[in-house]
């Protein structure tokens, strides 16, 4: 069952990577007037969707939503830029420079870093579901 959810967390993760870097390649275009405000809403509606994507998961597992947000911050951690920065035509070693958290892993792991990151959290997920931490 543990498998079932991290697949479910991989879907919910890429699908929100493939609509963040649909957002991304818009905020330059000025080719109409939707385009601007779809990527101003498209952080906050992200955040939402990913809530929303993790609520029957904690429902699932009540006394367990601890490890519910563990495993859904291990899956966003190590899928995420890589699945961005590939949608979005961007080198997929970059970082990102915007978002609070991309300063902070740039610092980590260094502005081309994404592959490193992404490899450390995965390792750190395998890690858990091999001692049974997990999901």
């Amino acid at each position: 069952m543990i498998y079932i959810f991290e697949v479910y967390l991989i879907i919910c993760v890429l699908f929100l990577a493939g609509k963040d870097a649909d957002s991304y390649q818009l905020k330059d275009r000025q080719d109409n007037n939707l385009s601007a405000g779809r990527v101003k809403r498209w952080h906050r509606d992200g955040v939402t969707l990913f809530i929303l994507y993790l609520l029957p998961l904690a429902a699932w597992h009540p006394a367990l939503w601890w490890k519910v947000l563990v495993s859904a911050a291990l899956v966003r951690l190590s899928l995420f830029d890589l699945a961005f920065n590939k949608w979005a035509g961007l080198s997929i070693h970059y970082l990102g420079g915007t978002a609070i958290f991309d300063k902070m892993a740039a610092r980590i792991f260094g502005i081309n870093g994404a592959v490193l990151k992404s490899s450390v959290f995965l390792a750190l997920l395998i890690a858990l579901n091999v001692l049974n931490f997990s999901l």
